[in-house]
Order: structure tokens, then C-alpha cells, then sequence
């Protein structure tokens, strides 16, 4: 494989990554602007809630993939009254930190794009049977929302009810990190078979970069798998999202779009829950984003690549 910049995307890195993309071993230059600023969930900790215990009580807050919500909540349930699955719980603070630093890649974020909230958390439930069809609206299929945060009251964590089946247990405490995002190879699939095939390796590097950096390790063998990130590309493509978003979600305006604001992948801790390796995908609309209506949200899980 050829050398992908793995470190931190900040300006200069910026370049690297473009240069890369331009080199005659990838031959991707048309993804050059198309690349976006994006978060990488890395499962860099030990499993389990009892290290969530540990992590909140000597460092303070983190983020973590299922395993117990935030308190006090009355866990919520569909229209039929089956529990939904916690899938994440992510702190939006380290966010926003992140999207300070000089990690931060300015040109392709303005300061007026939408985004999450500066502080409190990002929580989001899913009904597993449910995969985000038209005819899901209303079912109450999955639950995303903010948490308020108040440094001074540090919020419980309330387990899920015991009638809650899911494929195994997963609780995955993570760290967020900065990263970046180009269009998946699905999105090509009707190219010239030169351009599917440069957007396929730079699927493959990246998505071993990734993975080389949330195991830390120099490299990694081959299959490698899609990280689970906030903002970017979806892993999945976009086609079809786009076709049932504009359905069920359709922009308010001209200036308006739809926004990935979470990816979970589901070849690794939630393999199984998500389909046939499929991927786990939070839309929401910017306008929506902006306002903060997190009711509005659209879950989606992705079988269809």
C-alpha cells in the first residue's frame, strides 16, 4: 500500500492528503474536492462499563458505542413496544474541541455549516428491525437527541431493560480523533472502470489507515474495514440515501442539504446488529441540524451496497 498521511488532518496535512490523492500510484484526483473534515470513533480503550466507570471517574467524561445510556431517561421503545438498542452515546465537547484545533480543516467546514451542539452529548437508540424504509416514518423507530450537559451533575447510567435481544453485547468506550472523508467507491460504481477502480484503493488505504491507528500499529493486514466517524461520507454510498431522504425528509430550500452526522459500522463490536455487515447511518437535515431539531433526525441501516 502507499503511504496515506496518517496523522491529524491540519492545514499543511491538507495538502498532503491532496497530493496523495494526485500521486500516479492512486490516480484520485477527482476526489480532491470532495474531501471533508471528519471524526473517527477509535476503540482504543478496554470493553466494558466498568472501564466507562473508571475513565469518568479518574478523566471525567468520554464517549462509548452501546452498553448503558445516559440517566435519568425512561428507556425509550417503538410503536409496538419493543426497546430500542443504545447505539452511542458521544461527547460532544471533545468534538467541538477537535473542530478547534488545528486539526480543523477550515476551506472545507465554514464557520456557518451546520453542526452539533458545542457541549452536552449526542445519544442515539435504534429499534434493530427497523431499517429506515419510507413507511418506517412514525414508527418510532429509533430515538436521537441532546443531552444537556452540567459539569456540577454528573449524569447516571441507566442499563437497558432486560427484554432488550440484541446479537451481543456491546459496550465500547471510544475516543474521537480527527480524520477525513472522501466519497465511497459505491458511488462510482457507474464509472469508467479507471475511476471506480482509484476510488476503491482509496477506500481500502483509508480504511486502513484508520484502522492501523485505532489498533496502533504500524500497518494492518488485509480485510480492513470502515471506521465508525461523525460528519464525512457515508461508507455506504449515497444514492440511495439521497433517493429516501429526499422522500421522507425533503430540503426546505434551495441553500438546504443532508447532513451524515453519524456512521457505525458493524464488521467489528456490533457485528451482527446491523444486517449483514451492514452500516448504521444517522441524516439529519442542516436546517434541522441548525435548529436543533434532533426529532427530525432519519436512521438508516445500510444493506443496500
Amino acid at each position: 500500500m502507499t503511504q496515506l498521511p496518517r496523522t491529524p488532518v491540519t492545514a499543511a496535512s491538507r495538502e498532503r492528503i491532496v497530493a496523495w490523492l494526485n500521486s500516479p500510484q492512486i490516480g484520485a484526483g477527482f476526489l480532491a474536492d470532495e474531501v471533508k473534515f471528519s471524526l473517527l470513533l477509535l476503540d482504543q480503550y478496554e470493553a466494558g462499563k466498568d472501564r466507562i466507570l473508571a475513565e469518568r471517574a479518574e478523566l471525567g467524561e468520554l464517549s462509548w458505542l452501546g452498553g448503558p445510556a445516559l440517566g435519568p431517561i425512561e428507556w425509550p421503545h417503538n410503536r409496538d413496544g419493543e426497546p430500542l438498542a443504545h447505539i452511542a452515546t458521544i461527547l460532544l465537547s471533545e468534538a467541538q474541541a477537535l473542530i478547534e484545533s488545528p486539526d480543523f480543516i477550515e476551506s472545507d467546514w465554514p464557520e456557518s455549516a451546520p453542526r452539533l451542539p458545542e457541549t452536552g452529548y449526542l445519544e442515539v437508540f435504534h429499534h434493530l428491525g427497523t431499517y429506515g424504509n419510507p413507511e418506517d416514518d412514525g414508527t418510532g423507530g429509533w430515538l436521537v437527541r441532546h443531552v444537556p450537559f452540567d459539569e456540577e451533575t454528573v449524569p447516571p447510567l441507566v442499563d437497558a431493560p432486560d427484554d432488550l435481544d440484541v446479537p451481543q453485547e456491546v459496550c465500547q468506550p471510544v475516543l474521537l480523533a480527527a480524520g477525513f472523508s472522501v466519497p465511497s467507491a459505491v458511488d462510482f460504481v457507474d464509472a469508467d472502470e479507471t475511476v471506480f477502480d482509484a476510488a476503491e484503493r482509496v477506500e481500502e488505504e483509508t480504511n486502513a489507515a484508520w484502522t492501523a491507528w485505532r489498533r496502533g500499529v504500524e500497518k494492518v493486514n488485509e480485510p480492513v474495514f470502515p471506521v465508525s466517524h461523525l460528519y464525512g461520507h457515508s461508507d455506504s454510498g449515497t444514492e440511495y440515501a439521497h433517493d429516501i431522504l429526499h422522500e421522507v425528509r425533503p430540503l426546505r430550500d434551495d441553500i438546504d442539504s443532508h447532513v451524515l452526522v453519524l456512521s457505525v459500522e458493524s464488521w467489528t463490536h456490533f457485528e451482527g446488529w446491523f444486517g449483514d455487515a451492514g452500516n448504521f447511518e444517522v441524516w439529519m437535515r442542516a436546517s434541522d441540524l441548525t435548529e436543533r431539531r434532533f426529532n427530525q433526525a432519519w436512521c438508516m441501516i445500510r444493506t443496500d451496497h
